[in-house]
């Protein structure tokens, strides 16, 4: 009877350290890909902080391109997959979430094709029509360099200052629409304070009002999340500095 319950109990214990690990597992999300021209190339995970952005890992695509990543993610959160040219790609990851990459090196991220989960590719579907929207801008800049020195370079400069706005307030659309359908999603919070060129589209002055929505959606939802508790507290911060102003303002 003494060796039986012996038995079961090795039987128990092992049952219950196949069930831990396969938990830990399934909590580690994996990216993996296949990137042609990538043999040999240094591609860098990162992971992005409310205030720092942290390196994690890094891999050497193999002769057939492929490489994988299996980071410990505890919540949701965003990470940067850094290519050599500097160039990065933003992922969203929830615990257990599996990204897969596919594509070319040698036009990193825009040649790039991802599959995942919803959170993850809404955020690369808002990513790759930013790009495109940068790559007019870009475009814009080039040819008034190259006309910088021709007798119409004022009028050019009208011109372009114009279809300039039109990609802003195109880029401008792209979010609100964003934050609008998809208040609930992490995502959001990038969008939110994503800055196209040297200044973000949406300011806490003008659009407070997406602030707040994404606030009241998200902290619902994911009240313990660093990143959302960290835009709790900017949404407090920026109620008072209002509050204070207008104060401030009956009191004169």
């Amino acid at each position: 009877m003494l060796k039986m319950q012996k038995i079961n109990t090795a039987i128990l214990f092992a049952m219950m350290l196949f069930l831990v690990s396969c938990n830990s597992t399934g909590d580690k999300p994996v990216i993996s890909g296949k990137l042609e021209k990538a043999a040999g190339l240094k591609l860098v995970l990162q992971e992005m902080d409310t205030r720092e952005i942290h390196p994690v890992d890094s891999a050497v695509p193999g002769k057939d391109g492929t490489f994988g990543f299996n980071p410990v993610v505890t919540d949701g959160g965003f990470w940067l997959l850094k290519a050599p040219s500097g160039k990065i790609m933003v992922l969203l990851l929830n615990p257990g979430d599996r990204i897969t990459l596919a594509g070319s090196a040698a036009g990193f991220p825009d040649k790039v094709t991802m599959t995942g989960p919803v959170d993850a590719m809404l955020l690369n579907t808002f990513f790759q029509s930013t790009r495109g929207h940068e790559r007019e801008a870009d475009s814009l800049e080039t040819l008034l360099l190259d006309k910088q020195d021709s007798c119409g370079y004022y009028a050019l400069t009208q011109k372009i200052d114009a279809a300039f706005r039109q990609i802003w307030d195109k880029q401008r659309l792209l979010e609100v629409e964003f934050i609008n359908k998809h208040p609930g999603s992490l995502a959001s919070l990038v969008v939110l304070n994503y800055a196209f060129g040297q200044s973000p589209v949406l300011s806490p002055e003008q659009d407070l009002s997406y602030y707040r929505e994404t606030d009241s959606v998200l902290f619902s939802k994911y009240p313990g999340n660093k990143h959302v508790k960290f835009h709790h507290q900017r949404v407090q911060e920026l109620e008072k500095a209002i509050s204070s102003m207008q104060n401030a303002g009956r009191n004169h």
